[in-house]
């Protein structure tokens, strides 16, 4: 996929800036209603064709949060307003792993909106997060800044590191990659190392 949509901007943006900006913003809308789209990759390539094309940087950057945000938004209201019915949708399933939700009830009593915040930081749960926050009625100025705050935070470093590497933009690529893996793996260890807390503080308390 990845190739396909790296060529398919390409084309774009050599024959019309307008359709440019329209294709970014539809990009950033798929990065968070269907997470299979690679979405950071697309950010990086941005900031690369603004230096190629000529492309105002400050038109990219506002285009990509402002459709980030609304989407995250949407998934907010689809949240609030489906509540926990929404995660027996058989489309919700598929593009979300809605196994988490349960475990970020206790997440968002504790901490809240910050919780969205951090989501964005690993890799593949942003978007659950933020409909979990619409269903656990997380407050809405507070999910809606957060959501734009993180958002605008993101997308700012991957546009600005894309033009400034321009053709070596696929190092970041390649790093964001690597960097996922980590991210995964600790998240695993984490949760072993949490689980095996559990059992020891219980078998010490008998």
């Amino acid at each position: 996929m990845e190739e396909f949509v790296l060529e398919f901007a390409n084309t774009i943006v050599s024959k019309n800036v307008f359709l440019s900006y329209v294709f970014f913003f539809i990009s950033q809308s798929l990065q968070i209603l269907f997470p299979p789209y690679p979405g950071d990759m697309i950010l990086i390539v941005e900031g690369y064709l603004t230096e190629l094309a000529d492309l105002n940087i400050l038109i990219v950057l506002i285009n990509a949060i402002l459709a980030t945000t609304l989407s995250s938004i949407l998934l907010f209201y689809i949240g609030e307003k489906g509540e926990h019915k929404i995660l027996e949708s058989k489309i919700i399933h598929y593009l979300f792993d809605t196994k988490i939700v349960e475990k970020l009830r206790g997440l968002f009593a504790r901490h809240g909106a910050l919780v969205i915040i951090i989501s964005k930081l690993i890799p593949g749960i942003f978007s659950i997060t933020v409909i979990s926050a619409g269903i656990f009625k997380v407050k809405k100025v507070r999910a809606y800044s957060a959501i734009f705050a993180i958002t605008a935070i993101h997308h700012s470093i991957l546009i600005i590191l894309g033009k400034l590497l321009g053709e070596n933009w696929t190092i970041i690529f390649r790093r964001l990659n690597v960097y996922n893996r980590y991210i995964i793996v600790a998240g695993i260890l984490l949760l072993i190392g949490y689980v095996l807390l559990l059992v020891i503080k219980k078998k010490l308390l008998k």
